[in-house]
């Protein structure tokens, strides 16, 4: 993981069946989660996302919770970085 008090990069692989056993708790940074390779699904408090495709993406803002799971081996991206009120 790269990151600093302004944007976190992660890069993660991930075995088929692996999930985030719970659920995110206010979270207030935006995130964007992108599919680099297999099948992986992002369940948010806004809707459930499967990515298929290399590029399939989702991103959501502050205090949005989510949950996930690999549907198969999957490789993925996630960047966030702090919300801020303009």
């Amino acid at each position: 993981m790269r990151s600093s008090k302004d944007v976190e990069v992660k890069w993660a692989t991930h075995p088929k069946g692996d999930k985030r056993p719970e659920w995110t708790s206010d979270d207030q940074r935006t995130t964007l989660v992108m599919l680099i390779s297999g099948r992986f699904r992002v369940e948010s408090t806004e809707g459930i996302a499967t990515f298929v495709t290399p590029g399939d993406y989702a991103m959501w803002g502050a205090g949005v919770d989510h949950t996930w799971e690999a549907l198969e081996q999957s490789v993925v991206m996630t960047v966030r970085w702090p919300s801020r009120d303009v």
